[in-house]
């Protein structure tokens, strides 16, 4: 039996004290550029994990930032992505970069 400060407990413990709410998680998704989108692609995976196994439901919203952003409106982070920023619970972030920028 795992003892009530192992990780298999505070997991099991994590698991039912959120599926005890039924608030959906509002999350922007930044993939970026260079090996962003990948990243991402990975992270959409883990919470789909997450709502699969625990119930805890999110909300995806995706934008563009960083180079991606650069080619399309001119600046890195435009005032309406900052803005879905503020209103989201949490930002997954890819990355950002490459030679082009």
């Amino acid at each position: 039996m795992a003892s009530k400060d192992s990780p298999a407990s505070l997991a099991t413990n994590l698991v039912s004290r959120t599926t005890t709410t039924s608030k959906v998680h509002s999350v922007l998704l930044l993939p970026g550029d260079g090996v962003g989108p990948e990243i991402a692609e990975e992270a959409l995976k883990v919470l789909s994990t997450i709502t699969r196994t625990s119930g805890v439901q999110f909300r995806v919203r995706k934008a563009m930032t960083g180079g991606c952003s650069i080619d399309a409106h001119g600046t890195p982070l435009t005032d309406d992505v900052l803005q879905l920023a503020k209103d989201s619970d949490a930002i997954l972030f890819g990355a950002v970069g490459g030679p082009k920028w």
